[in-house]
């Protein structure tokens, strides 16, 4: 290999090594953080471990046996379009990868597939440089190492799907920049339209800095001909009628995505934007010098902090010096000038920065187009220092005077993620960059060396401090819970032709079910649809913009979304996870102790499956009442009450649900001004002593007991237990829970304890609920009756029978409304109408029938139609200019 280096073209040189550089660095890092194969950690963490690597299982599985999947899948909460799903996360062509590693290999996949991106990023910079602002040297592979290694990627390599931006956007800018010589622009456009597939997200923010790109590329240019205002404006017009018709072009390449995605967004992401319009200020703007020092970065700045803008000493100084550099013309570095202060306008003003996320405030990893901002910075600075003219002596004064004084400031204000000892490295770089720069004029090989080996050391240095400051999880922990998942599945897994749901009291991540190939309900993602959560918040579920975890089910809810399996973990002593160390630790996130009401079906070492006898099927009749409901907020009894109610058709005469007192109430180092012990704010009496309050009951059946959690009660502000035993339950939620505090326990004494955490706690709707057992089960029956029998089962195609008893009925799914399902009733297409403002319903008659569901993705075919007229368009242009 070091042979045919040597054999090579200066310029191949320099492109290989632009790759190799970022390589090597990162592999070095990995290795000593002890990264698999080198050791037993991973990359996984934050939304790495919790949602991508999850979405990667199911990549694989859904191009190697399961295509329908790709368009929709019930391994998304209790189904879910997926094309959105596959445009936010898994459209990028690296991810081939991981058809080449089994599953059990996937933390070593995603490894590789981070080095890989971060490596080809630094590659395809090179190649701008190099062929388009006449690169050479040694400075190419240092500007193409600050470019893969900049503060934004080390920060956000976690979110893979973002590194496709780095890696398209110097091969667009490329584009761009022939496109404005005069030269087609068709490589542009095709650029750009693999952006939008590979990420349209990322590719969005792409698309609004090339306009500003725009500008500063047409301020580069000289009018051929007369000088005046006439031939300017006439120059601009072409000029920006070009650019404007190529990114069309580029945007109609990818209208095979974008046009379903778009719709949908207009569910999920969308639909969440506001209209607020806010000028505020995020941050003092003068806080921002203190991320371009070494390690400017922890675990804190990924929910809310400052923008990534780090780029190394060198690029800094480069790009600073650019606007003075007289090979430049004024008009050029004004432009640059205001793009630049328009830049960190944008990075802080909260109404610029949330119309450069499309119209939405980010929930984490703020200033997610940074990247863009600091590929300016990078290649104006390596313009800069391309051309080897000397070193100006006053303003190397000036930036040691500016170094001194935000050194001094950012000790003073003394931010949580940098330490002393940071700052003095990056004045010392400082220093020594500004020495090597004022003697680059002079004949001396070895300073193209050095300024090499002091970016590499400094870019070296950011990303192992940024890095090891994130926790991860290990690699064997992570082998066994896929080990053990698969195990507790593999005799409940749905056979072929069959559907039902599996959910379980302890998760891994939100999106297990991605990761094990099951019809679950728990769910994570930015493009999940809107409705679902609100109706299973409602329900009494934990929910959140974008997540359901299915953790407080009652026998309704399990008997309505069909979840005929549940498996719970075994309480294991603390002395098994102190000896085996490597096995992953199942935390129970849900108390349900009325799964004694279900039949025993299997056990492993670590878990019970239990079989639920009530589970419907995935569509059912009910009465046409049903469509009356709207969603209750903050009382999911009631709501479950009212849903109860339609299956019956309204016959009931005694609730389902009954309200039952508490026998009394015990309070320890409490005080409250209030006589109702349920909605009153309770004190601590005496600091520093234990403060509980404690709701005492004896079940006078064996049927479950449901208790309201308040949404106030946050477990910072309280610890919850059950008979003295720490509460399970998820503890991030919005909307009152129902918790399941007892079943089976006719007679036996139960206590609900609230431990102050703090010094008040506010305490409302506590609610304690008996489910009549016996009235539900009748009414569970007669929909059992009226349930759809399955003949097959596809993820996009579906048929079965049904016998309909009564007439006015309404055939009920538990799949989430959507334009594109299609309904045929022994073989006559039905209107599809939505129930309880998210599940897909139709109207059908009495007697039996067969029903077919098929789905089919909402303007699939449209944008299919336009990314043909693109291409073919693309083709005659070019065979146009050919002739031409």
């Amino acid at each position: 290999m070091l042979k045919r280096f040597t054999t090579l073209s200066p310029q191949k040189n320099m492109l290989f090594l632009s790759f190799l550089l970022p390589l090597f660095v990162m592999m070095v890092i990995y290795a000593t953080m002890g990264v698999y194969p080198f050791g037993n950690s991973t990359l996984l963490t934050v939304d790495l471990g919790q949602q991508y690597v999850d979405f990667f299982s199911y990549y694989r599985t859904t191009l190697l046996s399961d295509p329908s999947a790709i368009f929709f899948s019930f391994t998304k909460s209790f189904g879910g379009e997926m094309l959105g799903l596959w445009a936010y996360y898994l459209m990028s062509p690296f991810n081939l990868i991981f058809l080449l590693f089994p599953q059990s290999m996937l933390p070593l996949a995603v490894t590789l597939l981070i080095l890989m991106k971060v490596s080809v990023s630094g590659l395809t910079f090179a190649h701008l440089l190099i062929t388009r602002f006449e690169g050479k040297g040694l400075l190419v592979p240092s500007f193409a190492l600050s470019y893969a290694l900049m503060g934004y990627v080390i920060v956000n390599q976690l979110n893979v799907m973002w590194l496709d931006g780095l890696v398209f956007l110097p091969l667009i800018i490329l584009g761009l920049e022939k496109l404005m010589a005069g030269e087609s622009g068709l490589s542009y456009s095709l650029f750009l339209g693999v952006m939008l597939i590979s990420n349209y997200y990322i590719g969005f923010m792409i698309c609004v800095f090339l306009v500003f790109y725009y500008l500063f590329a047409f301020s580069r240019q000289e009018v051929v001909g007369p000088n005046n205002l006439k031939a300017q404006l006439k120059h601009f017009f072409t000029q920006s009628a070009r650019f404007i018709g190529c990114s069309l072009l580029g945007a109609g390449f990818a209208s095979v995505l974008l046009l379903p995605t778009f719709y949908s967004l207009l569910g999920s992401k969308a639909s969440y934007a506001n209209n607020l319009i806010d000028w505020s200020f995020a941050y003092n703007p003068f806080e921002v010098v203190s991320k371009f020092y070494i390690g400017a970065f922890n675990f804190d700045q990924m929910p809310s902090g400052h923008p990534n803008l780090f780029i190394g000493t060198v690029a800094l100084t480069a790009y600073i010096y650019y606007f003075f550099h007289p090979a430049f013309s004024k008009k050029e570095r004004f432009t640059s000038l205001a793009l630049t202060v328009l830049f960190f306008l944008a990075m802080n003003v909260q109404f610029l920065n949330k119309i450069w996320h499309a119209g939405q405030y980010p929930i984490w990893y703020p200033y997610r187009f940074s990247f863009t901002v600091c590929f300016f910075f990078l290649l104006n600075g390596f313009r800069a220092l391309r051309s080897y003219r000397p070193f100006p002596f006053s303003l190397a004064c000036c930036l040691l005077i500016a170094n001194a004084a935000t050194a001094i400031y950012v000790l003073k204000e003394d931010f949580e993620f940098l330490e002393p000892v940071q700052v003095l490295i990056t004045a010392v770089i400082s220093v020594l960059v500004l020495v090597l720069l004022m003697l680059r004029d002079q004949p001396r090989k070895w300073l193209a060396y050095a300024l090499l080996f002091v970016v590499t050391a400094e870019m070296t240095a950011n990303a192992a401090i940024d890095l090891f400051r994130l926790g991860y999880v290990k690699q064997d922990e992570f082998s066994d819970y896929q080990t053990n998942l698969n195990t507790m599945l593999a005799d409940v897994r749905t056979p072929e032709d069959t559907f039902y749901r599996i959910e379980k009291t302890f998760q891994r991540s939100k999106n297990d079910s991605f990761q094990a190939n099951y019809a679950g309900i728990n769910h994570f993602s930015s493009t999940f649809e809107k409705e679902i959560p609100a109706l299973f918040g409602s329900l009494g579920f934990p929910d959140g913009n974008g997540f359901i975890v299915y953790s407080t089910g009652t026998l309704f809810t399990d008997a309505l979304f069909g979840v005929k399996y549940f498996i719970q973990d075994k309480k294991l002593p603390e002395t098994f996870y102190d000896i085996n160390d490597n096995l992953y630790r199942l935390n129970r996130n849900s108390t349900r102790p009325d799964l004694t009401q279900y039949n025993f079906y299997s056990e492993t070492d670590r878990s019970t499956t239990y079989e639920n006898p009530y589970a419907l099927s995935l569509a059912f009749g009910v009465s046409e009442s049903v469509l009356e409901l709207d969603l209750i907020e903050d009382q999911p009894i009631l709501m479950q009450e009212q849903l109860l109610d339609a299956f019956n058709n309204q016959e009931s005469v005694e609730p389902y649900f009954s309200l039952r007192p508490f026998d009394s109430n015990v309070f320890q180092n409490v005080t409250s001004a209030a006589g109702d012990a349920q909605n009153t704010t309770y004190y601590r009496s005496v600091d520093g002593a234990i403060s509980r309050i404690e709701f005492q009951f004896t079940p006078t059946s064996d049927n479950p007991y449901y208790l309201i959690l308040d949404a106030g009660i946050d477990d910072d502000d309280a610890t919850l237990y059950v008979n003295n035993v720490k509460l399970d339950y998820y503890t991030t939620f919005r909307n009152d829970q129902v918790i399941n505090i007892a079943s089976n326990q006719q007679g036996e004494n139960i206590t609900f304890t609230i431990e102050l955490r703090e010094d008040s706690i506010r305490v409302q709707d506590l609610k304690l609920y008996e489910l009549n057992k016996d009235l539900f089960e009748e009414t569970i029956s007669s929909r059992q009756a009226e349930s759809m029998t399955i003949s097959s089962f596809s993820q996009t195609h579906i048929t079965g029978s049904v016998t309909i008893g009564d007439k006015n009925e309404i055939l009920l799914t538990t799949i989430p409304y959507s334009e594109g399902w299609e309904v045929t009733i022994d073989g006559e297409m039905a209107k599809t109408t939505t129930a309880l403002n998210g599940l897909l319903a139709v109207p059908i008659s009495a007697g039996k029938h067969t029903i077919v569901l098929t789905y089919r993705t909402p303007y699939l075919i449209t944008g299919l139609s336009i990314s043909g007229i693109s291409i073919a368009g693309a083709l005659l242009l070019k065979k146009y200019r050919k002739i031409k």
